[in-house]
């Protein structure tokens, strides 16, 4: 089985030089290339480059699984909706394997919306949902909002979004599972962490009971929080 896991590009980085990249140094090509150039010193893989407490539960849940006997026939890939900020300039989405550099990107005046590359326009978003045979998308709140539509389109593969019940959103049903209502509930998940949280506990079940955890979820995301709960 192959899965994706989608996650959000924003959050805590692993370095902060007072030069970061933002808005402003892309308004020309050869001046956001140059800028680019000038903080490959403090360039970090996308996966690990974040390090708040969202990103490190999802790094450590995937840690675990992949050292696990089973994984291989079992594959996971984390993607970010964005293709900025990337050393090699490329266009392709972020995989948590791109190099990137540190950036501070506020969000745009009045929306709420962090503009940082989504390319959801493009379809690529949807092309790379296409491939998998299961997706989480732990995008936070905001960074969710530009690629909404994409999670109202029928498709092949069980496409999960984790969230809580306060978001206005217009996803199916059975798209959507509650995961901030295992907050309090559920050893080490929090508010400030909850979607990276439950991935991570999910991948520990994965690692203790098996990887057939997966095909009872692709079967009915609902019973994803039963199996976190234990």
């Amino acid at each position: 089985m192959k899965i994706l896991i989608l996650t959000s590009y924003t959050g805590k980085q692993k370095y902060k030089p007072y030069n970061r990249i933002t808005r402003e140094d892309r308004r020309s090509s050869a001046h956001y290339e140059q800028r680019i150039t000038e903080l490959t010193d403090y360039s970090a893989p996308a996966g690990e480059m974040f390090t708040g407490p969202y990103a490190y539960a999802l790094r450590e849940g995937l840690r675990q699984i992949r050292g696990h006997e089973q994984y291989g026939q079992t594959k996971i890939d984390q993607y970010f909706p964005s293709h900025y900020y990337r050393v090699d300039l490329r266009e392709d989405l972020v995989h948590e394997n791109d190099i990137i550099v540190p950036f501070d990107v506020e969000p745009l005046s009045g929306t709420g919306n962090i503009d940082y590359g989504e390319t959801d326009r493009s379809g690529r978003v949807q092309a790379l949902i296409e491939r998998y045979d299961l997706v989480f998308s732990l995008l936070k709140k905001y960074d969710f909002f530009p690629l909404e539509h994409l999670f109202r389109i029928q498709y092949k593969v069980p496409l999960i979004l984790l969230g809580a019940r306060s978001w206005k959103v217009s996803v199916p049903e059975s798209r959507f599972v509650y995961a901030a209502d295992l907050v309090g509930h559920v050893d080490g998940v929090s508010k400030y962490n909850y979607q990276g949280a439950v991935l991570r506990k999910l991948c520990e079940v994965a690692c203790s009971d098996g990887f057939g955890v997966f095909e009872q979820i692709k079967r009915d995301p609902q019973r994803l929080l039963e199996i976190v709960s234990g």
